[in-house]
């Protein structure tokens, strides 16, 4: 796995932090703003926004962070969501219970389409992404197989910008050299017979993809879990580590977003992303098995 190394504790920024700094750049280029001009409305300098942004400064004054959504539109409860999620610009990292987290470790970003927009855009945005995943991921489908997925009996939040969304989302665009690894478990192979024909193109779309692969490592790489290996993955579902302004952070979906950084519980997830990574098929085995279960669901589809 291609994931950077994990950085000391003391320098990992909390999960809030780093979302919030790229929602804020994001809010702002939405807009149209150059930096000079939230610089000009702080009354502080173009870097010290630019650093704001990178989350490598934390906002000191939740009256900054107050204000800097009152310049991009942000209304309430939103805003008073974000002022209240902002962590401490010092912290003590003390580690408790049973996920051994600090406090801010983990943030549960609870703001509704905000928050799904947040979460489109930190998947979007990361220079790195791992995923274990149980259907193709946004970014790998067919528009066919799209539409099957984001029905809204099936997709209660969906992973791609809709019309129900904040309109700044639509304009995220992925990160151009993302390097990005999603593990697929293998019912992917068999699921949604009754679309057959649909799930056929799907497979053969993540065939090519495979072939297409960068024999150096960059770009996207696809993999296949078998079921026969019941690892930790198998049992907190979807999952990604995503790598945003250098630091790493476990992002999943639930009844919400949520993002952890630093914590037991992160490096567990972590660990045991690697390890799906080493238990899956290779390269020529994931690609085999694609065009088989293509072939087979064609079949099943012929009338």
């Amino acid at each position: 796995m291609h994931a950077v190394l994990p950085a000391p504790a003391d320098t990992l920024k909390p999960p809030a932090q780093i979302v919030i700094a790229l929602y804020l750049r994001l809010l702002r280029e939405s807009r149209g703003m150059h930096q000079d001009r939230a610089a000009d409305f702080l009354g502080t300098s173009i870097g010290k926004v630019s650093r704001l942004e990178r989350a490598e400064t934390p906002i000191q004054s939740p009256e900054t962070l107050r204000r800097l959504l009152r310049l991009y539109g942000v209304k309430n409860p939103h805003k008073d969501f974000l002022v209240q999620s902002l962590p401490p610009s010092r912290r003590d990292r003390v580690e408790i219970g049973f996920a051994r987290r600090a406090l801010h470790d983990h943030w549960s970003d609870v703001a509704e389409d905000e928050a799904t927009a947040r979460h489109i855009a930190v998947m979007r945005s990361a220079s790195e992404v791992v995923e274990f995943c149980l259907r193709p991921p946004a970014g790998l489908r067919t528009q066919a197989y799209e539409r099957l997925v984001l029905a809204p009996e099936i997709c209660a939040i969906p992973d791609v910008p809709v019309l129900s969304l904040p309109t700044w989302v639509h304009g995220v665009d992925w990160a151009r050299w993302q390097r990005r690894t999603v593990i697929l478990d293998e019912i992917v192979l068999t699921q949604g017979g009754a679309h057959a024909a649909v799930v056929a193109a799907q497979l053969r779309h993540l065939a090519a993809l495979v072939d297409q692969e960068d024999p150096g490592g960059r770009g996207l790489r696809i993999r296949i879990l078998p079921t026969s290996q019941v690892l930790f993955v198998n049992t907190v579902g979807p999952v990604a580590e995503v790598t945003l302004y250098g630091q790493r952070m476990v992002a999943s979906v639930g009844l919400f977003p949520s993002y952890e950084t630093g914590s037991g519980a992160a490096r567990t997830v972590s660990a045991g992303l690697r390890e799906a990574l080493d238990k899956s098929w290779s390269r020529e085995e994931t690609h085999a098995r694609l065009r088989s279960a293509a072939e087979a669901m064609e079949h099943k589809a012929a009338p």
